[in-house]
């Protein structure tokens, strides 16, 4: 019946419908076939109102019986727990720790075996999940097995692990614990929305300027990205991959091909590599909505913010349906909301914070620092890694600056500085999409890569004398200065094992101008066919500086529109002993909003307001 709905090219009857398929083929329809989109996606909603209406679902109080025997399970469970309560030499955090690992490993194991088996005896709970009409692995265990263990509003574990589950029934001291979860889901539904709405908010403000000004900048450069990921279709191709030349628009067609040819990566243009001062040109943007380039004047900016604003809130409006249950990973797992804010936010105190390299060099010795921790020596300089982050290198790794150390968070600021502004982008844009996903929030990685763009696009001017119209310490927008940079004289071209330890004096791939080349990025530039770049033996005049989301707008030479941030007073006294000035028609519309003139003007053929 659902094929019959569906034009021949759509149909196909070796497959079972559940939500996900039913997206992905109303996604194909509405990329290749979008006038019949409307037709097509009415006649599936009657099939299913016509359906629910003559068929039924029988669900009977044997289908809550426990599937399998949990016993040992359990068993396992509670002796592991007597040991680690048991043992006097971990201290009170250790055995939280302790505790967590094995409930999240447990957890996870009943969660794959209940919905397992249930769905190999056709479960009807099992087979709505699989659906996913109703419900989710979690839910179906708690019925079932057992909910696991539970997390009160500040997300600490209840450390009662649950031997029974809802059909079962709870004991007393099982539902208490319960209650937590329940509470924990009421406070994060009303908080969460509150925080989601707020960065929303931020993330608006920080890409008011991400409009498409121009058909095509004419850049040469790009960025590598795994070529199996589906987040490239729409891209355009930036360099040649096998026989497919530059400036293909990559398609599921194009990727079959790339996959075919046994590339790993491929060089896309992206938002981050766009050669304009201003805005942002449609070939780096690439195909939006619809499988078209998006029009002069497309806000691609505040449409990237609202679709990342919105996955938000709505994970924040499901959590009261969560129970503040604990997250079955076994291993640790950086996500939620304070996650994406802090890697957005760039706090000075940047929590569970992976320690870097700060030089090139061979790791020489690893030993344990007398305050507690380790410390990892690289060359001849010591770095500090602390104790509850786990050392990831070994004695005789070669590393470069920038390069992680330990566990833990890599701060975004902390590869801009060492591994300039392209790789700091290419970092925060996979980082960010990551910690999306691992949280819950799916997101396209090409909205990323926007706020990517808006956001990393400050250097702070360090030579002596200044910088053009710009003095030492002031922080600027690289995109605008590397639009006028001219090349030192005495730059040459350099290749190979030459180039390293080199400054960029043009952009080469996503690398920008003035990053320090190291052996790892001289690599990447021959592994996509750069065999030559432009270099200076001398660093450039500037240091890239990345600055937190709600610092981004108040980075900019025009005084009005800098209203549209915080610190309003000590900017204004700023602009005031600088005497600023505000372009009335620009990519920023508060100017135009604050004078009350007219919105929309074209001036010579580039979109402003």
């Amino acid at each position: 019946m659902v094929n019959e709905a569906l034009p021949s090219k759509y149909r196909d009857y070796h497959r079972t419908m559940t939500k996900g398929e039913v997206d992905k083929v109303l996604a194909d329809i509405a990329h290749n076939d979008p006038t019949k989109y409307r037709e097509i996606s009415h006649k599936l909603v009657q099939l299913g109102r016509e359906t629910a209406f003559t068929e039924g679902t029988t669900l009977k109080l044997s289908d809550t019986l426990v599937p399998f025997d949990k016993a040992d399970i359990l068993k396992h469970v509670h002796d592991q727990e007597t040991k680690i309560l048991k043992d006097l030499k971990l201290t009170d955090d250790e055995k939280e720790k302790a505790l967590n690992i094995i409930y999240g490993e447990v957890h996870s194991l009943i969660l794959k075996q209940t919905y397992d088996t249930a769905l190999k005896n056709n479960n009807p709970f099992a087979i709505q999940v699989k659906s996913k009409a109703r419900g989710n692995p979690v839910q179906l265990a708690a019925l079932m097995t057992t909910p696991g263990v539970y997390q009160d509003a500040n997300d600490r574990t209840i450390p009662v692990f649950i031997d029974h589950s809802y059909a079962e029934g709870l004991d007393p001291h099982e539902f208490w614990a319960a209650t937590y979860g329940a509470r924990k889901g009421v406070i994060s539904s009303k908080y969460s929305t509150r925080q989601a709405g707020a960065l929303g908010k931020q993330f608006g403000t920080a890409v008011n300027t991400m409009v498409v000004t121009k058909d095509d900048c004419g850049t040469p450069y790009g960025v590598p990205m795994l070529a199996a990921d589906r987040d490239n279709l729409g891209a355009v191709l930036a360099r040649p991959a096998g026989n497919i030349p530059a400036g293909t628009v990559i398609t599921k067609e194009v990727m079959a091909k790339i996959e075919k040819q046994g590339d790993d990566e491929i060089v896309v243009r992206s938002p981050m590599t766009c050669s304009l001062p201003e805005g942002l040109c449609k070939q780096c943007v690439g195909m939006r909505e619809g499988g078209k380039f998006p029009p002069i004047g497309y806000h691609v900016g505040i449409n990237a913010a609202s679709a990342l604003a919105e996955r938000i809130a709505q994970t924040s409006l499901s959590a009261k349906h969560s129970g503040g249950q604990n997250d079955p990973a076994g291993k640790q797992v950086y996500s939620g909301f304070d996650v994406v804010n802090q890697l957005v936010q760039i706090p000075k105190t940047f929590p569970n914070r992976a320690a870097v390299s700060e030089i090139d060099g061979e790791v020489t010795k690893i030993s344990p620092a007398p305050q507690g921790g380790m410390y990892v020596t690289v060359a001849d300089k010591d770095h500090y890694i602390a104790p509850d982050l786990p050392v990831t290198v070994r004695v005789g790794d070669k590393l470069d600056r920038g390069d992680v150390l330990s566990e833990g968070i890599l701060n975004p600021a902390d590869t801009v500085y060492y591994k300039g502004l392209g790789e700091g982008r290419r970092y925060f844009t996979n980082r960010l999409t990551q910690a999306f996903r691992d949280s819950n929030y799916e997101v396209n990685r090409r909205n990323v890569e926007v706020l990517s763009r808006a956001m990393i696009d400050h250097v702070a001017v360090d030579e002596q004398t200044g910088l053009g119209q710009y003095l030492p310490g002031d922080i600027i927008s690289y995109n605008a200065l590397a639009n006028s940079y001219k090349p030192r004289l005495d730059a040459t071209m350099a290749e190979g094992k030459k180039a390293v330890g080199r400054y960029l004096e043009e952009p080469a791939l996503h690398y920008t101008i003035g990053t320090q080349l190291t052996k790892k990025m001289v690599d990447t530039l021959n592994k996509h066919g750069v065999k030559s770049v432009l270099t200076h033996q001398e660093p450039v005049g500037f240091t890239p500086n990345m600055v937190g989301l709600t610092k981004v707008p108040s980075y900019t030479d025009d005084w009005m529109a800098r209203l549209g941030s915080s610190y309003l007073e000590s900017r204004l006294l700023q602009d005031v002993h600088r005497g600023a000035k505000s372009k009335l028609h620009s990519l920023n519309p508060l100017p135009a909003l604050a004078k009350g003139t007219e919105l929309g003007q074209h001036e010579e053929g580039e979109f402003t307001f």
